[in-house]
C-alpha cells in the first residue's frame, strides 16, 4: 500500500494486516511516541541481533556473532551489511582452517556463502521491485555481493586439496566472473 493510500483510506480499513499494532496505537493517541519498531518489528528485531552479534565480535567470540548473524539470514533478507559481517568472520575462519588443513569446512562455508550471497541478491530484486513497481534486471545489485575473489581462491585451494572437481568449476567460474567485472 502506498504512502497515500495509507493516509487516505477509509477510517473502516485501519484493520488491515498491513497496519501494526504500535503504529495503530499512535494513529489513536493511545501512544505518543511511533518507533522503528512499531512500523517494522521484524526489521527492528533483526538490527538487535546484529548489534548483539557486533558486541560479541568486539569481545573476540566470533563463533556466537556468527550464528546471530545467521540467524538474521535465515529467511533471506535485504539487510546486507548481516551478510557482510557474517562473511567477515567466516573469512577468518577460512584463513585459520586452510592453515590447519581442514579443507572440508572451508569448501562448506564458502559454499555456503555463495548460497547466502545469491539468496540475498535474490530477495532485494524482489523486495525492491515492489517498491519500485517495477522488474529490475537480474544484475541490478551486482555490486552489492559479499563475495570476494579471496573467496573463491579460498574454494580453489581447499577443492583441490580434497580433489573435489566440482567445486574447483565452481571457483574457477567465480574467479572468471571477478575478472570480468574488474574489466568493465
Amino acid at each position: 500500500m502506498g504512502l497515500f493510500k495509507w493516509f487516505s483510506r477509509k477510517k473502516g480499513d485501519r484493520d488491515s494486516p498491513a497496519l501494526i499494532q504500535g503504529s495503530g496505537e499512535f494513529l489513536d493517541g493511545k501512544k505518543d511516541t511511533l518507533t522503528s519498531a512499531d512500523i517494522d518489528p521484524e526489521g527492528a528485531e533483526k538490527y538487535a541481533g546484529y548489534e548483539r552479534a557486533m558486541t560479541l565480535k568486539k569481545a573476540g567470540k566470533l563463533s556466537e556473532a556468527a550464528e546471530l548473524l545467521l540467524k538474521s539470514c535465515n529467511p533471506p533478507s535485504i539487510y546486507k551489511g548481516h551478510y557482510r559481517e557474517l562473511f567477515k568472520i567466516w573469512r577468518q575462519f577460512n584463513r585459520d582452517d586452510l592453515k590447519v588443513n581442514r579443507y572440508q569446512e572451508v569448501v562448506d562455508r564458502v559454499m555456503t556463502m555463495i548460497r547466502l550471497d545469491k539468496e540475498m541478491i535474490q530477495e532485494m530484486l524482489r523486495y525492491w521491485s515492489i517498491q519500485q513497481n517495477r522488474k529490475l534486471p537480474l544484475d541490478y545489485f551486482d555490486n552489492d555481493r559479499n563475495l570476494l575473489v579471496g573467496d573463491a581462491k579460498a574454494l580453489k585451494r581447499a577443492a583441490e586439496a580434497l580433489g573435489q572437481n566440482d567445486n574447483v568449476r565452481v571457483s574457477a567460474d567465480l574467479i572468471k566472473r571477478f575478472a570480468e567485472t574488474k574489466k568493465v
